[in-house]
């Protein structure tokens, strides 16, 4: 049974390494934000898109994600890579999110999950909402919550229960 993972990217590339070391997945999807400031480049910019920052100063500038995690051939940006033109719109970003899992639910032998770490308020909240209503595993990565702003290295990744009893 294959294992795919869907991530939420937002400023922060580091959490969602975090969540496909720790879950090991077969393939990853990307729910990314599109336009020329988006949150797509750190999965398909070239060169060294993702930033290490200490405040306003870029302390460091590594590969796009798929790179970094060595995912090779097992990564296809038009297959992998969902793009929401409003990452602020919960109805887009969840109507693109649950036709995703709908569609790979179609197709048997795949076990799916989702961390909803990364990414604006809005489409975490989507692809939670989206996770919930298909039944899929549903993970956040968090670390000790000493930056309030985002999610450092350090983190790791845990399921979260929807069971709602």
């Amino acid at each position: 049974m294959s294992k795919i993972l869907l991530v939420t990217v937002g400023g922060s590339f580091q959490p969602i390494i975090t969540a496909i070391h720790s879950l090991q997945p077969d393939r990853v999807i990307f729910i990314a934000s599109d336009g020329e400031k988006g949150s797509k480049s750190q999965v398909i910019g070239e060169g060294t898109p993702c930033e290490v920052r200490r405040g306003a100063e870029v302390i460091e500038r590594l590969p796009n994600i798929p790179t970094q995690v060595n995912l090779g051939e097992n990564f296809q940006p038009e297959r992998d890579l969902i793009l929401v033109q409003n990452p602020d719109n919960l109805a887009e970003c969840y109507s693109k999110i649950c036709n995703c899992i709908r569609k790979l639910q179609q197709e048997s032998g795949h076990q799916i999950m989702a961390d909803y770490t990364g990414g604006t308020k809005t489409l975490s909240a989507a692809l939670v909402m989206a996770a919930v209503d298909c039944g899929i595993s549903l993970y956040i990565t968090i670390a000790a919550r000493d930056n309030l702003v985002k999610v450092e290295r350090g983190e790791l990744t845990q399921k979260v229960d929807t069971s709602f009893k």
